[in-house]
């Protein structure tokens, strides 16, 4: 797996990043350290990637095995990015069964549920409640959800989840590395508490 972090970190990332829409690539060690939780959520499965910004969680879930991986991006900039990624690691040799769809995701839909939906949403610091959003889309799309979110917000995970019929199955700590891109931010990088869910829809 961290051959997969590795290669993802050297993708092009945003090229204009929006505070509004909280803008953030998702460093190889925070990617490795999902694949390796997971892993056999992902392989052999099809996966819808929320806010997949220029791609680099949906390359991932794809080099890890998915069967198929749609990242969904209001963004059009980030995915003409996105594209030409996945040019890159054709060009490179990986065969990758990879889409994207430029698309606000309070309005995409699709016709089957997918096994799998991942997502590093925004964490609703820029724009209140955004991260409420991607988690009632994540849950319409699939039974099965893993996501960062911000730290220590399993309370209000647990309670959100308890009234879609899903429920917590598993949360771990971890870090995000934040390379300098506002004005707001002090160092070059900075090392971003966050926690990882899996998410599952209560079965009946």
């Amino acid at each position: 797996m961290k051959e997969i972090g590795m290669l993802i970190s050297q993708l092009e990332g945003f090229s204009e990043p929006s505070l509004k829409l909280e803008q953030y690539e998702t460093d190889g060690s925070a990617i490795n350290f999902f694949l390796s939780k997971a892993f056999s959520d992902i392989n052999g499965r099809s996966v819808v990637d929320l806010g997949a910004g220029t791609g680099f969680i949906s390359f991932a879930c794809a080099l890890a095995g998915a069967n198929f991986v749609l990242g969904v991006e209001l963004d059009k900039k980030a995915v003409q990015i996105a594209l030409k990624n996945l040019r890159e690691l054709k060009e490179l040799g990986y065969t990758l069964s990879v889409n994207f769809v430029v698309s606000d995701i309070r309005y995409f839909s699709s016709r089957k549920k997918f096994d799998l939906c991942v997502m590093n949403p925004p964490f609703g610091i820029q724009k209140k409640f955004s991260d409420r959003l991607f988690l009632k889309k994540a849950f319409e799309l699939a039974d099965v959800v893993w996501t960062f979110l911000s730290v220590d917000s399993e309370p209000f995970v647990k309670a959100f989840c308890s009234e879609n019929r899903f429920e917590v199955s598993k949360v771990f700590k971890t870090k995000i590395h934040v390379r300098k891109k506002f004005y707001f931010h002090k160092r070059k990088i900075d090392f971003i508490d966050v926690d990882l869910y899996r998410l599952q829809k209560i079965q009946t």
